[in-house]
């Protein structure tokens, strides 16, 4: 790449920032003051995101091909020679590889930075991994870093997540209608509940409300199942035009228009959507799922 434009950036609350580097002749610079060292992102055109980690004193040569991308080297600090090491060893590796070997390098170093980027990329919200797992990794990693924000917010979110496993009792949350009034969710039951977390902005949500409205147009049990949908949509003007046109009258519609720092969001630590979560009249979580197919079969189960 002779010439051009990248952005780069980086998440730390001290000095959070976001700039456009020149490319000319095949050449960068970029210089700024660091208090500690973060991860800075380079993101070139094509959406392709490399990581740099940039610290106090920090003089680096970064090197790469516009060919091959995901081949890069960040020469200058022990933190970005960790990460070039990782690079090499898991160039040519599968995801479920690829996370073994971030394992094993969190576990290795978990003093490091790199080690704080590994288990925010390969772990936080990787379905394929088990919250036992992930709170084994952060209990290593908040021996070393036990003011860390990130590592402090997951472990938050595992406590909120283990009230939705499945036998466990789900707690009662407070939800905003659409009118504005809150109720709380265990005020009317029937013999089943499904609590859905969607969001009207995610693709992956795109058709939860459709799915829902087939589900109850195919099997007569609106008298048994009671269907609580939670949006986590900030725009709440988008979110009703959405809940008018793709409802069904048996979904009970909820947002406070907070998001991911929704109150029932974090009592339940939900972290993607959708998300459902099925209960019995005791309020006894009977199944879990990321998709109504799966949720769908359980309904069968239960209820035909």
């Amino acid at each position: 790449m002779q010439a051009g434009e990248l952005y780069i950036y980086n998440l730390s609350s001290n000095n959070a920032r976001f700039d456009t580097l020149t490319v000319q002749e095949g050449k960068f610079q970029y210089k700024g003051q660091a208090e500690e060292v973060v991860p800075y992102f380079l993101v070139f055109p094509n959406g392709v995101e490399q990581v740099i980690f940039v610290g106090p004193g920090s003089d680096l040569k970064y090197e790469a091909s516009a060919n091959d991308l995901k081949n890069y080297v960040v020469d200058g600090s022990e933190e970005n020679e960790l990460m070039n090491r990782f690079r090499e060893e898991t160039y040519q590796l599968n995801p479920s590889a690829m996370t073994g070997t971030a394992r094993s390098y969190i576990k290795d170093n978990p003093a490091s930075p790199v080690a704080l980027y590994l288990l925010a990329t390969y772990f936080v919200n990787n379905e394929e991994v088990s919250d036992e797992e992930l709170s084994d990794l952060l209990k290593v990693m908040k021996a070393k870093h036990p003011h860390d924000h990130i590592l402090l917010d997951v472990d938050s979110k595992l406590s909120s997540a283990k009230k939705r496993k499945v036998g466990q009792t789900l707690p009662d949350i407070t939800l905003m209608k659409p009118d504005r009034t809150t109720v709380k969710l265990w005020s009317s039951q029937k013999d089943y509940t499904l609590l859905v977390f969607w969001a009207s902005w995610t693709n992956a949500s795109a058709g939860v409300l459709w799915d829902i409205r087939r589900y109850y147009e195919k099997h007569p049990v609106a008298d048994r199942l009671r269907t609580v949908a939670v949006s986590l949509d900030i725009d709440r003007p988008h979110w009703e035009d959405c809940i008018r046109q793709d409802s069904a009258s048996a979904i009970q519609h909820y947002c406070d228009g907070r998001s991911l720092e929704s109150k029932a969001v974090k009592a339940l630590g939900i972290s993607t959507v959708p998300y459902y979560i099925l209960t019995d009249r005791n309020h006894k979580v009977l199944e879990t799922a990321d998709d109504m197919k799966k949720m769908e079969e359980k309904l069968t189960q239960l209820l035909e």
